[in-house]
C-alpha cells in the first residue's frame, strides 16, 4: 500500500482513538510510519509568480546546498522509519548535484515510494538525466505544471519554456515505455488566470496517447507569502467548477488517472482550523529537512535519532494519551490545508 493510499484510510474512516493506538503502536514498535520531505538545495532556476522565488528578498534568504555529511546524518536519523521521501517540497531539487545519491540512499535504506518534485526544465537540458534517477530507484515524478498553453504556461512560470515542456513530456512518455511501474504525477495550482487551461481537453490533450499521468492533483493558489501573485479570489473557479476543475475530474475518471481535487464546497476553505489530534500528527509524522533543518529546531541531526529524540519528548506517552483526550482541545492553529477528494 503506498503512501496515499494510507493517507486515504486514515482520513475520517477510523475513529480517532483508534488511529491514535494504531499510530501509537507503530511508533513504540519501530515501525515505519513518518514522511519525510527534503530540500537538499534552497534554490530554484524559475521565477515562477504563485511562488516565493518570484521575491528577490526571498531568494536572498534562501540559499544553500546540502553537504555529502549534512545528507548522511539525516539519512541516518530519519530514513529507518520513513514510508515516503518526497525530494522537492518548496525549492527545484535538480539543482543539486547529488540526486541521485540521495535517491540511492534512500532506497537503500528501505524506504518504499521515492518521490520527486520538480518543473523538469533541468532534465530537459540535459544537467539533470531522468532515466539515471530512475535507474537509482524513483518511483515517482510530480511535475509542477501550472499552465498547458504556451501563454498562460509561460506567464505564470517565467524562466519556463513552452517548447522545453513538450519535450519534457516526450522524455517522460520514453521512460514510462521502459519502467512501466513508473508513475508520474501533475500539480496545478489553480488560479483566475489558467482556470480556463482546465476546459474541454486543453488539460490531458497535451500528453501523448497512451502516456497519460497517473495521477493529477490540482490546487487552488493560496496566499503564502512573498509571491509576485497577488489575485487569491476564489469566486470565479467557484462560478466556473464544473466547466475546469470538474471537468478534469471527469476526463480523468474516464482515462482511468487518479485526480486530487478540492470539490466546489470545500474550495473556499483554505484556511481551517486544525486542532490537537491533527497538530500531534504533523508534528510525529510529517519530517522536514533542508540544508538549514532537519526535522525539528531542537533536534541535533548528528547525535540524535528518531528514536532517541522522540524519547526525550515522551512522544510514545502523549500518543498513547491521544486515545482517551483531545491533546490540544485548549489550543487551536490555524492550517492553510485543504479538504480533497480523490476520485
Amino acid at each position: 500500500m503506498n503512501f496515499y493510499n494510507i493517507l486515504r484510510l486514515w482520513a475520517g474512516r477510523i475513529p480517532r482513538p483508534l488511529k491514535f493506538l494504531g499510530l501509537w503502536y507503530m511508533h513504540v514498535s519501530g515501525r515505519r510510519m513518518i514522511g519525510v520531505y527534503l530540500d537538499p538545495v534552497l534554490g530554484c532556476n524559475l521565477r515562477c509568480r504563485m511562488c516565493y522565488f518570484s521575491d528577490s528578498e526571498k531568494r536572498r534568504q534562501l540559499h544553500g546546498s546540502m553537504t555529502g555529511e549534512q545528507l548522511g546524518h539525516c539519512a541516518d536519523a530519519l530514513f529507518h522509519r520513513a514510508l515516503k521521501l518526497q525530494i522537492g517540497c518548496g525549492a527545484e531539487p535538480t539543482l543539486y548535484k547529488r540526486l541521485d545519491e540521495v535517491i540511492r540512499r534512500g532506497k537503500e535504506s528501505g524506504i518504499p515510494y521515492v518521490s520527486l518534485t520538480t518543473n523538469g526544465m533541468l532534465i530537459v537540458s540535459g544537467k539533470t538525466a531522468l532515466d539515471t534517477l530512475v535507474k537509482s530507484g524513483l518511483d515517482e515524478l510530480t511535475l509542477s505544471m501550472h499552465g498547458t498553453s504556451r501563454s498562460i504556461y509561460e506567464e505564470l512560470m517565467p524562466g519556463a519554456d513552452y517548447d522545453s515542456l513538450l519535450k519534457l513530456l516526450n522524455i517522460i512518455a520514453e521512460i514510462k515505455q521502459t519502467y512501466p511501474s513508473f508513475k508520474v504525477r501533475v500539480n496545478f495550482t489553480v488560479n483566475s488566470l489558467n482556470k480556463d487551461d482546465l476546459r474541454d481537453n486543453r488539460f490531458l490533450g497535451i500528453w501523448q496517447d497512451g502516456c497519460l499521468p497517473d495521477i493529477v492533483q490540482i490546487r487552488p493558489v493560496q496566499n503564502i507569502g512573498d509571491s509576485e501573485w497577488r489575485d487569491f479570489d476564489l469566486t470565479t473557479i467557484v462560478e466556473d467548477y464544473d466547466a475546469t476543475v470538474g471537468n478534469v475530474v471527469e476526463r480523468c475518471r474516464q482515462a482511468g488517472i487518479t485526480c486530487i481535487a478540492p470539490t466546489r464546497d470545500n474550495l473556499l476553505e483554505v484556511a481551517t482550523p486544525q486542532d490537537g489530534y491533527d497538530s500531534l500528527l504533523e508534528s510525529v509524522c510529517y519530517c522536514y529537512v533542508s540544508p538549514t533543518h532537519c526535522y525539528k529546531n531542537d533536534f541535533d541531526s548528528v547525535s540524535d535519532s528518531y528514536e532517541s529524540y522522540h524519547r526525550r519528548r515522551h512522544t510514545a506517552a502523549v500518543l498513547l494519551g491521544a486515545v482517551f483526550r483531545n491533546p490540544g482541545s485548549k489550543k487551536r492553529n490555524v492550517s492553510k490545508k485543504l479538504n480533497y477528494k480523490i476520485k
